[in-house]
């Protein structure tokens, strides 16, 4: 059996999807919270404070679809399309790390560190490596 076939990658796959759940949750339950785990400033004057919090209920349901996505491809849906969503969602942390690194010159790992990990367990799970 190859590494790609190995039992314990939907559980990992799966480690991912809650990830993202947990991360939405917390970005609509407590934007103000969550907003400083980005790296960013935060807002100073009512009008700011009141946009962050809409962009990071926005950003959260983002999140919750895709941790959603991710946990009903691994265990309702086929290997193939839970890699190709694990891959899509390793791209969107490099671009999130890309972001907070132009505006704020660091934090770029706190994104690409695990979504570089995720990336190759969406390939692993296609069956592209392994």
């Amino acid at each position: 059996m190859g590494i790609s076939r190995h039992p314990i990658l939907p559980w990992v796959s799966s480690f991912f999807g809650t990830i993202f759940l947990g991360f939405g949750c917390a970005y609509m339950l407590w934007p103000r919270e969550a907003f400083p785990t980005f790296g960013f400033p935060s807002p100073t004057t009512p009008a700011d404070l009141e946009l962050m919090d809409a962009v990071m209920v926005l950003y959260g349901v983002k999140d919750i679809f895709v941790g959603v996505a991710i946990l009903a491809a691994t265990w309702l849906g086929n290997r193939k399309t839970a890699g190709v969503l694990l891959v899509a969602g390793s791209f969107c942390a490099g671009v999130d790390g890309y972001v907070v690194n132009r505006f704020t010159g660091t934090g770029e790992w706190n994104h690409c560190g695990y979504g570089s990990v995720m990336g190759v367990i969406g390939l692993l799970v296609m069956g592209l490596l392994g």
